[in-house]
């Protein structure tokens, strides 16, 4: 006898997937963490493979798991298409664009600001979301991302190269100076640079590994918006990638340290469906955001 699939636990592990942790899949079910982890162990006994490993806070995918998620959740994005169009559900066509939190809350809103202005940026459907993103189960146009080669299989175009550089607010620089190796242990703001990064440069690299950082020591953050916010309000030096600093540099509201910029190792992407090449909007959108 054929055992019958859990579907249950194939919507708690795409979700987990999806989101990155099984407190963000129980919001979103509706259900207990516990639930949610429950029934992802329920589907890696019936599978016989380990979905998950532990990363801190957060969920990253095995071999297995990565393997299994893409497919996943395209069969589940194509039941969703189905439903729609059983209930006779009418689409709403707008263009979607993901992106990760920081990039959204510091660097797209200028780059986007053209298309405001011309009045072409009122169709956009603008989404945080933590990479992998499935761009069939949510109708994703557009995504940009960096550094990795999770969207292989789309069409995928490289929008700039960054570094990263030191910043705080003036009265933190009046107070502490300039010079980023006399700033104390204490006063060094740590990101988290979480799923969306390929890679997870650290203050070690601003010293070339002379000086042992206290990673204890001063303000930890999950986001490069964040470490910019807080140095805007005077809790300390953050390391930020040039892109999300140069407004606040523009308006004053940070200034940069003495300190030799430190080159990000990999591209800031977009990536979009190869059938979307040909299209306007989507080649306006991108032309906007390399400009």
């Amino acid at each position: 006898m054929v055992a019958h699939l859990p579907l249950n636990a194939l919507r708690a592990f795409e979700t987990a997937a999806r989101t990155g942790s099984f407190s963000n899949a129980a919001r979103e079910m509706g259900v207990s963490s516990a639930a949610v982890s429950q029934q992802v162990k329920l589907l890696e006994e019936f599978w016989g493979l380990k979905l998950f490993i532990r990363q801190g806070n957060r969920l990253a995918l095995t071999e297995a798991g990565q393997s299994a998620y893409p497919q996943l959740g395209q069969s589940i994005a194509q039941l969703g298409t189905l439903s729609d169009t059983m209930r006779r559900v009418e689409q709403k066509r707008r263009l979607v664009l993901s992106a990760p939190q920081s990039v959204v809350e510091t660097w797209l809103a200028p780059k986007l600001s053209t298309l405001h202005k011309a009045g072409l940026a009122t169709s956009l459907d603008i989404r945080v979301q933590n990479d992998p993103v499935d761009f069939v189960r949510d109708k994703i146009d557009l995504r940009i991302y960096y550094g990795h080669d999770l969207y292989s299989e789309y069409k995928v175009v490289r929008l700039f190269s960054d570094q990263l550089i030191a910043v705080a607010s003036a009265e933190f620089v009046a107070e502490h100076g300039d010079r980023i190796d006399r700033i104390a242990d204490v006063h060094l703001i740590h990101t988290d640079w979480g799923r969306d990064f390929a890679t997870s440069p650290d203050w070690s690299e601003a010293f070339s590994r002379r000086r042992i950082v206290d990673r204890n020591a001063g303000l930890r953050v999950e986001a490069s918006s964040m470490a910019r916010n807080f140095a805007e309000q005077g809790f300390g030096v953050a390391l930020l990638p040039e892109c999300m600093a140069r407004e606040s540099l523009h308006s004053g509201r940070l200034v940069k340290l003495a300190m030799t910029a430190i080159p990000m190792k990999h591209d800031y992407l977009i990536a979009h469906p190869k059938r979307l090449e040909a299209s306007h909007p989507i080649q306006t959108v991108i032309e906007a955001l390399k400009a």
